[in-house]
């Protein structure tokens, strides 16, 4: 009965999914802006209207351009596939996979068909968070730990954790039923939804140490500032002009962030001006030149090099693909 009323409700195409699959391209239904923000935050007002858990399902014939949001997400893989990029890094997800994700993070999804269906389930802030703690027994272990830094705003968020749910019958009911508890749009919904989520974690706790895991807590809190001001002025942030405005050494700094980011200063801020400009590229009419003014390069050999090293194509065929001819 679970499984009939989801595939009824979740293969049911939405306004959005409509317009998608008639244009072929992606509908930028919250009328962000991405020329002034080619990396645009989600608004959280239009997410959490009955509750402090929303449920949400993946608009499908489409990408999904690279975007941030302040609260922490959950993505399920309810059937089908498909691929994100997560701070840069690719990952696959298939049916039954969950991904973890913290505030912050920049993600992008690939383009979905029709028998892909990709949920998002979104806590809205930090008292969301402290509920859960009121629910689960102290213990200590990955999960725990990345809800506990999630829940503070003096540390660093770019933390996620990926699950196999495929043998866990347990696991898989516990998702779908919070799902279905998110699609009833019912306030009386909420304690009943807490309590599912935390039950849930405590399930992913039971298997944790077979998962994939890109999470740190050992992040020195003085470098949220510092990441912050990186991906606010990626465009044209140097390490030595970092360190001296942080009063750092610049070695010393180099090593830090490498530490906590496991990516290097040169990194941080490639992968910054990729998803930037994939974005500028999908939803403005920005010519080759204007993307490379806007995310600081002098010319356009390197954002050839930018793609080549990261997407493995070159600007215009990722343009082409995605949507049409690039305007030089």
């Amino acid at each position: 009965m679970t499984s009939k009323f989801l595939n009824y409700e979740l293969f049911a195409l939405t306004p959005v999914e409509l317009k998608q699959r008639q244009s072929h391209g992606n509908v930028n239904y919250m009328d962000l802006d991405y020329v002034n923000n080619p990396i645009p935050q989600m608004p959280r007002s239009d997410f959490f209207k009955h509750g402090d858990i929303a449920v949400t399902k993946n608009n499908r014939f489409s990408y999904v351009p690279a975007h941030t949001h302040s609260f922490i997400e959950l993505n399920y893989m309810y059937a089908g596939t498909c691929t994100q990029y997560i701070n840069g890094e690719k990952v696959t997800l298939h049916q039954h996979n969950l991904i973890l994700m913290d505030k912050d993070i920049v993600q992008q999804i690939e383009s979905t068909g029709s028998n892909d269906i990709l949920i998002n389930i979104l806590l809205k802030n930090d008292s969301t968070m402290n509920q859960l703690f009121d629910y689960i027994a102290v213990s200590t272990n990955e999960i725990t730990q990345f809800l506990y830094n999630a829940s503070h705003i003096n540390t660093l968020h770019n933390n996620f954790i990926l699950f196999d749910l495929t043998h866990q019958e347990v696991a898989i009911n516990l998702v779908e039923s919070l799902i279905i508890k998110g699609l009833t749009k019912s306030r009386q919904r909420n304690k009943s939804m807490g309590l599912l989520l935390s039950t849930l974690i405590l399930e992913l706790s039971q298997s944790i140490e077979q998962e994939y895991i890109n999470f740190s807590d050992n992040t020195d809190d003085n470098l949220l500032p510092i990441i912050q001001y990186i991906n606010q002025n990626f465009a044209s942030v140097t390490l030595r002009d970092v360190s001296a405005k942080f009063s750092y050494n610049t070695n010393y700094l180099g090593n830090k962030l490498k530490e906590a980011t496991g990516k290097n200063f040169k990194e941080l801020v490639d992968r910054r001006r990729i998803s930037a400009a994939q974005n500028l590229m999908i939803k403005t009419n920005c010519t080759l030149a204007d993307i490379c003014d806007i995310i600081g390069y002098q010319n356009t050999s390197s954002l050839f090099r930018l793609f080549k090293k990261y997407l493995k194509t070159t600007p215009s065929e990722y343009k082409r693909k995605v949507s049409g001819p690039l305007k030089q």
